[in-house]
């Protein structure tokens, strides 16, 4: 247990490879998931909390090195964290999340990591200097688990979680996905440190109903409602100043007639503030079958659209179960271009 005042939980966003489908953007946006967590355990009364993504960093007060590494000794000294929180949900920076996870053991502080590699591979992360597992969703999860180092609530009793037990995995129950997003609060960017923000990244749905061979997200999409969605625009837009936005959802329309209703509320909140967004969205390619979404998108100046193109060999197609051939490929191509 944790036995001083005042405790500090540091979230850590590893830095990606050389090359990431990501970077072209990596340095001016972060990832959606650890804000939430950070948001939701910054509401805690003993925890000071913060995130820090090594890909959006442009810290002044500790050095970097020639690849542009924070020094995480240097920053550990300066700002002693109690509780690392690790994201692992994209593998290819997961030998570096690995790498930190032994230096701040080292250095005497708990670990834990959650997202789709490490909850797939939790043995894997247990050997690997991280101390606790986070499985699915982690915003109740990590802040019962700091309220577990504070001696206020006990491990078996906190869904979600995974540790080594006798040198074995024990996991707790599942703990239950979350559909009332109401209850969340929107997350705060505030809680980046040296970060450059450009590209904001919200999210309204959690899950996907696709079920494609490949793909580590299982659970069916919940959405919250586009009303909320459109608080979080204006919340940034009204207190950050932000123009560019990154919506993270698996599937932007899985819920096609809300996603339509956002649009147009989206279209509504730019007239009134006399402004234009710009907004990035990841969807499907068949979603160019239903031109009352394209329009309400397009009118709603949603002018990037981001597609999984996963093969133009139909037999692959087949086998990953994707629900078309490569003919329909180009044209729902051709459909979201015009």
């Amino acid at each position: 247990m944790i036995n001083s005042k005042r405790l500090r939980f540091r979230i850590i966003i590893p830095v990606f490879p050389n090359f990431n489908i990501y970077s072209f953007a990596a340095s001016t946006t972060t990832s959606v998931g650890p804000i939430y967590v950070a948001t939701s355990a910054s509401k805690l009364e003993n925890w000071d909390v913060e995130v820090i993504d090594e890909n959006n960093c442009h810290g002044k007060f500790f050095k970097m090195d020639k690849n542009r590494i924070i020094d995480h000794v240097q920053l550990q000294n300066e700002r002693p964290a109690d509780v690392i929180g690790f994201y692992g949900s994209i593998s290819s920076s997961v030998p570096r999340l690995y790498q930190l996870a032994a230096l701040y053991k080292k250095m005497g502080a708990i670990t834990i990591a959650g997202g789709k590699h490490i909850e797939n591979l939790p043995e894997e992360a247990l050997s690997n200097s991280i101390d606790f597992v986070v499985f699915k969703e982690g915003e109740l999860t990590t802040r019962e688990l700091l309220l577990h180092f504070e001696n206020k609530m006990k491990l078996e009793n906190i869904d979600g979680i995974g540790f080594l037990r006798s040198n074995k995995l024990f996991k707790t129950k599942d703990r239950e996905l979350i559909h009332d997003f109401e209850k969340l609060p929107l997350p705060d960017f505030n809680l980046m440190l040296y970060a450059r923000m450009k590209y904001y990244p919200i999210n309204r749905t959690r899950g996907c109903n696709s079920k494609c061979e490949f793909c580590a997200v299982r659970d069916k999409a919940r959405c919250s409602s586009p009303q909320r969605m459109i608080n979080q625009v204006k919340h940034l837009v009204e207190t950050r100043n932000a123009k560019h936005f990154f919506e993270a959802s698996d599937h932007f329309a899985a819920n096609r007639e809300e996603a339509i209703e956002f649009c147009r509320l989206l279209a509504d909140y730019q007239k009134k503030i006399k402004k234009r967004l710009v907004f990035t969205v990841q969807t499907r390619i068949t979603d160019a079958r239903y031109p009352e979404l394209l329009k309400a998108m397009r009118e709603a100046n949603i002018d990037t659209i981001c597609i999984g193109y996963e093969s133009p060999i139909d037999e692959e197609l087949l086998s990953m179960k994707k629900g078309y051939l490569s003919k329909d490929l180009i044209k729902w191509t051709d459909t979201f271009h015009k």
